[in-house]
Parts: C-alpha cells; sequence; structure tokens
C-alpha cells in the first residue's frame, strides 16, 4: 500500500514538473513569435538596412586600381567607345555622401578607397564641374547638410528648378563642356514628376599637342578592323624626337605616349596600346598593372638617334554608356531598387513620406582626335527620382461590345428592383434617322 501511495506521489511530482516545463516551453514559443511579428511590422525602411556579416561578404569588391579599365571590360564590344572614370567617380562619391545603411555601403564597396584629385579649371582648356539640380516644389525635403557637403567638399553648383523642361540643365552642361555635350538629357526625363533632384558631374579637355602634327602630312593608310576587313584610315604622321613623345615596341603590344600642353599645373598625356592580339581578348584579360608595365618600358623619343616616326588614324565619336547596369553589375544595386534604397542622409524621407532612390545613371562622353590635339568630354548624371510620385496614365477604356446582364437596384439598401441581360442591342440603322439633327 505504502509502495503505490509512494508511486503516485512520484508520478504526481513527475506530472507537475512536465506541466511546468511545458507552460516555460509555452512562454519562450510565444515571446519568440510575439518578437517576430514585431519585426515583421518593423518599418520596411529600418529592415532593409540592416547589414548582416553575410550582406558585407557577398557585396562585390571593386580593387580601385582597376576603377579606371572596369567600364570596358564591362562593355567590352568591337566598337568606338569612350568614357570618363573621373567624371563617374565624381558623381558616385556624391551620391555616397546622401546614402546611408546596406546603400552606402554598395557604393563604399566600389569607390571607398579611390581618391578625387583637385583641378584648377582653365577658362577654354579645362573644366571640370558639379551640379544639384532640385526641383523647387521638393527644397524643403533635402537636408541642409547635404547641400553643404556638397557646395564645400565638391564645389557643387546647387540650383532650383521648376523642371518644366530640360532646357537649363542642358545649358548648364553645356556650357561646362566648352559646348563638346548638348542636349545631354531629354525632356521626359526632367518633366517626369519622380524625378526630384539631379547630380551632375561635367568634365572636358581642349587642349593642344606638345608637339603638333603638321595637317599636311595627314594621308589615307591601311588600317585591319578586328574582322580582318581593310580599311583606307585618315592617319596622321609624325617624326619625332622629343621628351614630350615616348614609345614602346613589344612583343605583344605597342605603346605610345604624347604630352598634351600644361595648363593650370595640370599636365596630360595620351596614352595608346594595341596588342598585336585580338583587342577584345587583350581588355578581358587586362590588369592595371600590366599598364603599369608598359608604362616602366616607355623610351622618350629623344634618345633615338633618328628619332621615331609616328603614323596614327584620327577618330571623333561619342558614346553613351550603359552607366545604370554597369554599376549594378558592381554591386550598387539598392541606390536602384525604390524599395531598398536608402539615402536618408540626403532627403527627409520620414517628413516626404516618399522614398529616394536612383531612377537612372547616364553617362555621355566625346572626344575628337586630330592634328592639333585632343578635345575630349564627359557628364555623369544621377537622377534621383522620387518612388511614390504618381506617374500621369492613359484613361482607362471601359467598353461593352458582348451580351451583358444588367441590375437596377437601391443605392442604398442594395435593393434590386431590376435585373437582365443584353443580348440584341439597338441596330444603328434602325436608330439613325432619330440622330440625323444632330450630324
Amino acid at each position: 500500500m505504502k509502495n503505490e501511495r509512494g508511486g503516485i506521489r512520484i508520478l504526481t511530482v513527475v506530472g507537475i514538473l512536465l506541466v511546468i516545463i511545458a507552460i516555460l516551453f509555452g512562454i519562450v514559443v510565444y515571446e519568440k513569435i510575439e518578437k517576430r511579428g514585431e519585426n515583421d511590422n518593423t518599418n520596411t525602411y529600418q529592415k532593409q538596412n540592416t547589414i548582416s556579416q553575410g550582406d558585407k561578404e557577398e557585396m562585390s569588391n571593386v580593387d580601385s586600381k582597376e576603377f579606371s579599365i572596369k567600364f570596358l571590360q564591362l562593355e567590352n564590344e568591337p566598337e568606338n567607345k569612350i568614357y570618363s572614370p573621373l567624371s563617374i567617380k565624381y558623381a558616385l562619391k556624391m551620391l555616397q555622401e546622401g546614402a546611408n545603411g546596406k546603400t552606402y555601403d554598395q557604393i563604399e564597396n566600389v569607390v571607398g578607397t579611390l581618391t578625387l584629385p583637385n583641378y584648377k579649371n582653365a577658362e577654354k582648356e579645362i573644366s571640370l564641374a558639379n551640379g544639384l539640380y532640385i526641383r523647387d516644389t521638393y527644397s524643403e525635403y533635402v537636408k541642409k547638410e547635404f547641400i553643404n557637403t556638397l557646395q564645400n567638399k565638391y564645389s557643387a553648383e546647387v540650383k532650383y528648378d521648376k523642371f518644366q523642361s530640360a532646357k537649363n540643365v542642358n545649358d548648364w552642361i553645356d556650357k561646362k563642356t566648352f559646348g563638346i555635350i548638348k542636349n545631354m538629357l531629354s525632356d521626359n526625363l526632367v518633366q517626369n514628376p519622380n524625378t526630384q533632384m539631379l547630380l551632375i558631374n561635367a568634365l572636358a579637355i581642349d587642349l593642344e599637342w606638345d608637339e603638333k602634327f603638321d595637317f599636311n602630312d595627314t594621308y589615307g593608310k591601311e588600317f585591319t578592323k578586328e574582322d580582318g576587313t581593310k580599311i583606307n584610315a585618315t592617319t596622321m604622321y609624325q617624326k619625332a624626337s622629343s621628351d614630350d613623345i615616348s614609345y614602346y615596341l613589344g612583343e605583344d603590344v605597342t605603346a605610345l605616349t604624347m604630352a598634351l600642353e600644361e595648363e593650370e599645373d595640370s599636365e596630360l598625356e595620351f596614352m595608346a596600346i594595341m596588342p598585336k592580339e585580338n583587342l577584345k581578348e587583350y581588355i578581358s584579360n587586362l590588369k592595371m598593372e600590366d599598364i603599369d608595365k608598359i608604362t616602366k618600358k616607355l623610351k622618350s623619343s629623344s634618345n633615338e638617334k633618328n628619332g621615331i616616326e609616328i603614323n596614327i588614324p584620327k577618330f571623333s565619336f561619342e558614346y553613351d554608356l550603359k552607366l545604370k547596369q554597369d554599376l549594378i553589375n558592381l554591386g550598387i544595386t539598392d541606390a536602384f531598387d525604390a524599395d531598398f534604397a536608402d539615402f536618408s542622409n540626403m532627403a527627409d524621407i520620414q517628413k516626404s513620406q516618399k522614398n529616394m532612390y536612383v531612377g537612372d545613371a547616364l553617362h555621355k562622353a566625346n572626344i575628337d582626335f586630330s592634328e592639333k590635339g585632343v578635345k575630349a568630354a564627359a557628364v555623369t548624371v544621377m537622377a534621383m527620382m522620387d518612388a511614390a510620385a504618381i506617374m500621369p496614365q492613359d484613361p482607362i477604356m471601359v467598353n461593352f461590345d458582348k451580351p451583358f446582364l444588367f441590375l437596377i437596384r437601391d443605392k442604398e439598401t442594395n435593393e434590386v428592383w431590376f435585373t437582365g441581360t443584353v443580348y440584341e442591342p439597338n441596330l444603328w440603322e434602325n436608330d439613325r434617322e432619330e440622330y440625323m439633327g444632330k450630324y
């Protein structure tokens, strides 16, 4: 009997312990579920900017040394192209000033170690300008700290505009590029009610050679295209023996550097590299260290007893870089996503109740390479858009052109008074005379 009572007591104690454990487990589970619910209800804007270590490791890291040639590789097609790494650097650095959270980190992984050189503008030879155009109705949301940073750090010109057309912005770009790049932006982009700000970098050079080519020495010379076809190219000729012109003739490449006139403590040079192999393949494997190695092997033409003879074709063209897609491929993704972009250092998102993102990234460049020198310009534009703006829509068409049913009902109580179907409406030929007076 005593053993039976003892056994009952033990079972009772065990049962109570199991109940307590179950209750505690339930509380823990409930707290986790409740916490998860709180997290799910957390503002999306906050959630998207919580960066895990895994996210950081997945982000694309771009070697700053390779930045200058990266876009050649991203758009490695056999066609004329030109772009300005410097212009893109400035635009991305300014964009980063307004970014936060993961958006900031993604830009940092591309431009973090890039430095921005200081150049003095020369009236007709060198121009480098930054600008911020703000839609006047959006100005109250733009943070003063962001504007001050762009003005003090990047000497940016800040302008307020009604965005009624692209004329004012295009005129500014035209002026800053010595008239080389015209009509950069379309009216559609500027007039778009989503577009609230335009971050712009514009730069240009119009420099003559230190050692000029003689116009009378230019002639037609055979040039072999990538596909093997031959053309007769306009080719400049010069016999040189100067410290301003250097060359390298290697087994794999031919290289040439030519100095441009010095302006305002800035001395630029032109460098050409022609591989013996297919250029597209060469570019796909190219590293900046390869260019550094070539640079070290250059010889001054002045060291050659009889100098050197240069034959190089003239060229003139412009190119539109697919900048938005290129930047996405480099890992800058959130900036272009209306749901995930975080530019809270640029605009007061909470006040405007509308998230800001980069609607488009544009880059156009132009070059004219001639006997006189090099004339080139580039513009980079980051179009900052308002995710919540309402786009104009076409009227909704409602057509009844098949049999239909109908109801006649009380609007307040929904009581149906009549209902029916229509399979054969009236024929116009039977009713036309009745309406003749209107036509």
